[in-house]
């Protein structure tokens, strides 16, 4: 019974602890609610049923129902409006603006959300109700670079993996590193950076403006 009791008062001190770093970094970090330079990106939500139409391709060629082979091709629009709606049906993360440009080898993410739309993992989820409003409803930037990479499985057989790796993230104006996404978001940003793809998937290529798959 001691023990229980030693047990809450340690638990009770490291709430505390992270509550007091949580407040600090909120309210104190005044550039993570600063404006980063961005850029406006075209895109519409009509562009990911293009992109849907695309990866059923994938799931066809998986399934051993599609003979094509040649690379499957994305937009940038496509991409904007795929990934947009899924991080809001999967996290929760609403963006607007949103973009996500496509470079060589990487991309760059930026988008404007509310605080609470970040504060999914524990003990986050729960002091947010100790929050003032609205500091919850504060819009806030995020600024997101990183890398794909494939784990290839096997065809209709087992599914891969793909992975991202951020390289860059940022709130606001104030670089915070990677782990803030992780530990802040909890298993909802975990699932955003890994996920299965299909076993016919032999690799994903970011290129200038356009995602390539290429499938075996």
């Amino acid at each position: 019974m001691k023990m229980g009791c030693a047990g809450c008062l340690v638990l009770l001190i490291g709430l505390g602890f992270v509550a007091i770093l949580v407040g600090g970094f909120i309210f104190l970090s005044g550039n993570i609610f600063e404006e980063p330079r961005s850029e406006a990106l075209e895109w519409s939500r009509s562009d990911a049923s293009s992109a849907r139409a695309a990866l059923r391709e994938v799931l066809l060629r998986d399934a051993g129902q599609s003979g094509r082979q040649d690379p499957i091709l994305l937009s940038e629009r496509e991409i904007n409006a795929l990934v947009a709606r899924h991080l809001a049906e999967t996290a929760g993360l609403r963006f607007d603006p949103f973009a996500i440009r496509l470079t060589q080898g990487q991309f760059l993410l930026q988008g404007r959300t509310l605080l609470r739309s970040l504060l999914h993992g524990p003990p986050f989820a729960q002091l947010a109700a100790y929050l003032p409003v609205s500091q919850l409803n504060r819009p806030i930037w995020i600024t997101v670079r990183g890398y794909l990479a494939i784990q290839p499985g096997d065809p209709g057989v087992r599914p891969g993996q793909a992975r991202v790796t951020l390289t860059e993230f940022n709130l606001g104006r104030q670089p915070v590193g990677n782990w803030p996404f992780s530990v802040v978001m909890g298993s909802a940003g975990s699932g955003l950076l890994k996920w299965q793809v299909p076993g016919t998937v032999r690799d994903i290529d970011i290129q200038d403006r356009r995602l390539v798959i290429r499938t075996r």
